[in-house]
């Protein structure tokens, strides 16, 4: 994939959070040190930490060129100050916390419900003092992907395919994929609600049961 930048270096925050991967992680203890990278994560006492970033420093490959493709390669291309382009991360999740709303449900990121999942793969940048468009909550993400899908018992497509737009819903359905229970269930989730708590568990139970059949398949 062409890109044309790569991290040169980051500077992270002098105090670690609870990581989200959780507890009972082993070893109880670990440091990862190597010649040139620290790991921002450690595990005291079975406990997993994180040292988030503050501040990250893009170098940028002149010309468009790919990352160290160009005319940087071989160089000391982490000091070329003149081709940085900085990364704000701090700024960047307060403005993420008190700015972005959840494109489905409209409500607002926490550090238990963050506000982080996207359908794109290169979205329109916006200004810092402006919240992020087209993030969605985890969950929120689900339903909105439901919602988007074609569940016709016998859907019409252009040219005799299989997939794609359906004509009679205006819904899409990908390559080889069949509607499921999960998706019917999530459609019945009006536009902009939530996963109710007592649809959790059905939900749950039926999301376990694909993963079975693909993993038996």
């Amino acid at each position: 994939m062409h890109d044309p930048k790569v991290v040169a270096f980051n500077i992270r925050r002098p105090y670690p959070e609870k990581s989200s991967r959780g507890a009972g992680r082993t070893p109880r203890w670990k440091i990862q040190i190597s010649r040139n990278h620290v790991s921002p994560f450690v595990t005291l006492a079975g406990r997993e930490y994180y040292f988030p970033d503050l501040i990250t420093v893009w170098h940028v490959e002149p010309h468009g060129e790919d990352a160290l493709r160009g005319e940087c390669r071989g160089t000391r291309w982490q000091w070329h100050v003149h081709h940085w382009e900085i990364q704000w991360c701090f700024i960047q999740r307060w403005r993420r916390r008190l700015l972005t709303r959840c494109e489905w449900c409209g409500g607002r990121s926490t550090k238990r419900d963050v506000v982080n999942c996207s359908h794109q793969w290169d979205g329109p940048k916006q200004s810092l003092w402006r919240g992020e468009r087209g993030l969605f909550h985890m969950s929120c993400s689900t339903v909105a992907l439901a919602h988007a899908r074609c569940i016709c018992e016998v859907p019409m497509f252009e040219q005799g395919r299989d997939y794609g737009t359906c004509l009679l819903c205006t819904k899409s359905r990908g390559w080889r994929q069949e509607p499921n229970d999960a998706t019917r269930m999530l459609q019945t989730i009006p536009n902009g609600g939530r996963i109710p708590a007592e649809m959790k568990p059905h939900l749950d139970r039926i999301f376990a049961e694909i993963r079975a059949s693909k993993e038996n398949s």
